[in-house]
């Protein structure tokens, strides 16, 4: 196998995690289950929303005495931290994919002179 295909094949490897990887759903554990977040492409925070609005330390009293998760920062941060990991390798896998094109393509010819 050639180093051409050989970066060809690995460079294909690598953007393919990397765009699963951002497609893949994001989750955080909440008081009721897991609760959604969207993928890394597009978030999607209504139930991380929804699980604020309906936690009883919204309440001015009880916010001192309740402890209290904003789950739609904690989406935030489960997609960030997605994000900052996924695309570099989609990114890298996709410039070794178009560096195998120009690796070892060539083949002279000796001239016999």
């Amino acid at each position: 196998m050639n180093i051409r295909r050989l970066l060809l094949i690995a460079g294909a490897a690598v953007l393919l995690v990397g765009v699963i990887a951002l497609l893949m759903p994001v989750s955080v554990p909440g008081q009721d289950g897991s609760i959604g977040c969207g993928n890394g492409i597009a978030a999607d925070l209504s139930q991380a929303r929804e699980a604020d609005n309906n936690n009883l330390a919204n309440l001015p009293v009880l916010n001192e005495i309740v402890p209290h998760r904003d789950m739609v920062a904690e989406c935030e941060s489960a997609l960030s931290a997605r994000r900052s990991w996924a695309i570099p390798v989609a990114v890298v896998g996709l410039v070794v994919l178009a560096g195998s094109f120009f690796v070892g393509g060539r083949t002279g010819r000796v001239r016999a002179g």
